[in-house]
């Protein structure tokens, strides 16, 4: 198993600079490794691998804008979320001005608690069966036997 060295180049004007490295037996396994580890959300245009030690350069097969793939991945990135917040009052905004915006506070909850309340053993004992493992009971004490 060889290390070839991943090149890339982020816009068309750059040069390849090191971006990172990965093991191979070859350099067609090497570049189809290249692309998935280090270029798949679009992080670059261009991109090469080579051999450590050698000099010859092997250039990837996928231009720019096909790099990273056809899908738009933007949801696993945070900015993708940007105002999503605004939108939401807006759409909240819009419902209220049809008359389809529902007023009353929701259900009660169905033995869940709400985020960071503890249960107490006086709580526990009261509980229906079957409810005396909460969820911090299973992630703190696991489930194995």
């Amino acid at each position: 198993m060889y290390v070839w060295d991943v090149l890339g180049r982020r816009t068309e004007d750059d040069e390849l600079v090191l971006v990172g490295g990965v093991k191979a037996p070859d350099a067609q396994m090497a570049l189809l490794l290249a692309r998935e580890t280090h270029f798949r959300h679009k992080e670059g245009v261009g991109y090469a691998v080579r051999r450590r030690g050698q000099e010859k350069i092997h250039p990837g097969s996928y231009s720019g804008d096909l790099l990273g793939g056809l899908t738009d991945r933007a949801y696993r990135r945070q900015q993708a979320y940007a105002g999503v917040g605004a939108k939401l009052k807006r759409v909240a905004e819009r419902m209220a001005e049809r008359g389809l915006r529902i007023d009353r506070p929701r259900p009660a909850t169905s033995g869940r608690l709400p985020a960071g309340k503890a249960r107490t053993d006086e709580a526990r004992a009261r509980a229906e069966p079957g409810a005396e493992l909460d969820p911090e009971d299973v992630a703190a004490h696991g489930t194995a036997g």
